[in-house]
């Protein structure tokens, strides 16, 4: 099984409660039973496309994100989340600019927070045109961001920053085992709610396809409940 690198340091998760999302902090949380420290902090972020249905969506994320800081004992800043502007559509070709303009913001509330690390949990899909392009691009995005917003570091803010993105190659199949592995309570993935917009059926849909077994059947912790 392919295990994806994760850093020990305390850092800023962005979430956009789905799997990928979850699977940062089950490692974080992993990671904060070595140390003494204060938890790593979730931010609310969606670094896709939108459509009219978003504010459905963000109505499904917010309670999701806040049942994995809960489960998982890691802070949560909902107050900066990082979601596009209302009524502002965004599509494939304004992707990149969205994305960079959330992973610049990111990292500059990381690095006035006192931490070193972001970790964007964007993972491309087996099914994209030109994935690799597309993956060798998110990760010059993450570097180079990260790498700008370092050159403002002051004595009262970290010395750096810098974005990891653990799952970027990962594929469907191996982010399942991951999740079959570590015990993800997936049902508690923004799709999972009681949300009926079409993009959550189609994420549900698509989870269930994996291997015919519902996404949901994956063994879930102790006490977990999907978001209400």
């Amino acid at each position: 099984m392919l295990v994806p690198r994760f850093t020990q340091d305390r850092c800023l998760i962005l979430t956009n409660a789905d799997v990928e999302s979850l699977l940062a902090c089950a490692m974080a949380a992993e990671q904060q039973t070595m140390t003494t420290g204060d938890p790593s902090c979730l931010l609310p972020t969606w670094w896709g496309t939108t459509d009219e249905e978003f504010d459905l969506l963000i109505s499904a994320i917010d309670p999701a994100v806040m049942q994995q800081a809960s489960m998982y004992a890691l802070s949560i800043d909902p107050q900066n989340a990082l979601y596009p502007p209302e009524n502002e559509s965004v599509n494939d070709q304004d992707l990149g600019q969205l994305q960079t303009r959330l992973l610049t913001e990111a990292a500059y509330l990381a690095l006035s927070m006192g931490l070193k690390r972001v970790v964007w949990p964007i993972r491309i899909g087996d099914d994209h045109p030109d994935r690799i392009g597309a993956i060798g691009n998110a990760i010059d995005r993450a570097m180079l961001v990260g790498r700008t917003v370092s050159l403002d570091a002051t004595p009262d803010t970290a010395p750096e920053v810098r974005i990891d993105t653990p799952f970027v190659d990962f594929t469907t199949e191996q982010v399942t085992e991951l999740a079959r592995d570590m015990t993800l309570p997936i049902e508690i993935c923004w799709w999972n709610s009681p949300n009926h917009a079409p993009i959550a059926e189609q994420h549900r849909a698509r989870w269930a396809a994996i291997d015919r077994r519902s996404a949901t059947q994956l063994e879930p912790k102790p006490g977990t409940q999907a978001p209400a």
